[in-house]
């Protein structure tokens, strides 16, 4: 269950929680999500008092395209679309590739959790009405995944992207990631957003390094029923 917004506003909240956690506990929820903005200091203090706990911070990166602009060229790599021959070979890297996720770090879940929530995302994502899953080869080899959306306001959002886990640290991250600001611009995006932990700081920097600008940062909260 996600809880989508919270807001104290000078008003008693306890009872309009106690409602919510009603609801939850008759639907027999056993985890719950909560982001904030990271300068909503009360409600994440009120959160705490319900047993909610903080799990990450979360970075939101933004590059703005300009006219004409192209990013480098990789004459190595080529992007397209997954085909369904694809997809076992993308499941494999996305349920490799990802540990400093929120269902990683809360050591209160199955870290399997974590693995089978993105491969179950990259699986469905190939028949999304609205997100492309897109594979980076070099030469024959796939080396990377992006889950990409364009959306109506002219952003690209990347969804989710990994590169596979033993092709990690040999240089492909810069290029990758040049490779698909070049394709945003080419099917005319304004810009490019994705979300990053903070965690991740091998990524984080690739992103401060290729001009993204970073907006306002929000924090997770995972609420997790005991057994």
């Amino acid at each position: 269950m996600s809880l989508d917004r919270i807001s104290l506003q000078g008003r008693d909240p306890e009872d309009d929680f106690r409602a919510f956690e009603g609801e939850r506990d008759r639907l027999g929820v056993g985890l719950v999500s909560c982001r904030l903005a990271h300068t909503q200091m009360a409600e994440s203090m009120f959160l705490e008092s319900r047993d909610f706990r903080f799990i990450e911070m979360l970075y939101r990166p933004e590059l703005a395209l300009t006219s004409g602009q192209s990013g480098l060229q990789d004459p190595s790599l080529t992007v397209s679309f997954a085909s369904a021959a694809d997809v076992p070979e993308l499941t494999e890297i996305a349920g490799s590739a990802f540990r400093n996720e929120r269902f990683r770090l809360d050591h209160r879940l199955d870290p399997k959790v974590n693995d089978r929530r993105y491969q179950a995302w990259v699986a469905s994502s190939l028949t999304d009405p609205v997100q492309r899953l897109r594979v980076i080869r070099d030469g024959g080899r796939i080396v990377a995944f992006f889950i990409t959306e364009l959306l109506p306001d002219g952003t690209c959002h990347w969804h989710l992207n990994a590169i596979a886990n033993d092709l990690q640290g040999r240089g492909y991250g810069r290029r990758v990631w040049h490779t698909m600001i070049r394709q945003a611009a080419q099917e005319g995006a304004q810009r490019v957003r994705s979300s990053i932990v903070a965690g991740n700081v091998r990524v984080v920097n690739l992103y401060a390094r290729l001009g993204f600008r970073f907006q306002s940062p929000c924090m997770t909260f995972h609420w997790v029923r005991v057994p």
